[in-house]
């Protein structure tokens, strides 16, 4: 395939301050192409945007207007899928002196139509690592239940059992300290760097042929930030 794995093409994010009472540029023509086994980096600020122009790649913007311009593109071995569908159908924009004024979009449609793409994508063909991953994982489940379930809707296998072996082969892969143990865990009873390796684990246990990972190393020690990107290499290494 020599078309990029993934394709961002002039991509603009809004939001709108109540406060200030004006529209927030979060996202400003950013353009990027990622080729098949490429790691690529984004490097920014703190409130630069990098989160934003990743979760705007994953359809995961809920704050009004959200996505407003641009083209995102997946070629997999699956086929092709566009990412912002018919955005041009649902956003109509007022301009004053070069700047966007007024927004109409039609958030109810754009949604049921991200959500009907989105759904044979997320964790199939895309997965991400969240940066807080106590956050992103659910308090009232176990570490190992959350990763099973992430398999049994994502992948062909549709046995509980084997959904818990797999599981258990991707924190072993993860290197995570005693896995068994670890399967039966909340995510409150592991440390920054086991939960972490706990999300790269679910993130993988679906084999996506992309990850995205949101500062996987934030709120880590040096140590375990050393150790969490030498992971990450390594499974590229293996995997890609």
């Amino acid at each position: 395939m020599n078309a990029p794995h993934l394709q961002i093409e002039d991509l603009h994010t809004y939001f709108y301050s109540k406060q200030r009472q004006s529209f927030i540029h979060a996202v400003n023509g950013v353009s990027m192409d990622v080729m098949r086994g490429e790691t690529l980096g984004i490097v920014g600020e703190s409130g630069s945007g990098k989160s934003i122009t990743m979760l705007s790649v994953m359809g995961l913007i809920n704050a009004s207007p959200g996505i407003l311009q641009g083209q995102v593109r997946l070629h997999t071995e699956n086929g092709e899928y566009n990412l912002l569908p018919s955005l041009d159908k649902h956003v109509t924009l007022k301009k004053q002196n070069g700047k966007i004024v007024e927004i109409s979009k039609d958030l109810n449609r754009w949604n049921k139509d991200v959500n009907k793409i989105m759904s044979g994508v997320w964790s199939k063909e895309i997965s991400m690592i969240f940066q807080n991953p106590k956050a992103a994982f659910s308090p009232f489940e176990t570490i190992g239940h959350q990763i099973s379930e992430s398999i049994l809707l994502h992948t062909n296998i549709n046995s509980r059992t084997e959904a818990r072996e797999k599981a258990l082969y991707w924190l072993e892969k993860v290197k995570i300290d005693s896995p068994k143990i670890r399967y039966d865990n909340y995510p409150y009873g592991l440390s920054g760097g086991m939960c972490q390796r706990a999300m790269i684990a679910m993130a993988l246990a679906s084999e996506p042929s992309l990850l995205i990972a949101d500062e996987p190393t934030t709120g880590l020690d040096a140590t375990i930030q050393s150790k969490v990107v030498d992971l990450l290499d390594e499974l590229k290494q293996q995997l890609a």
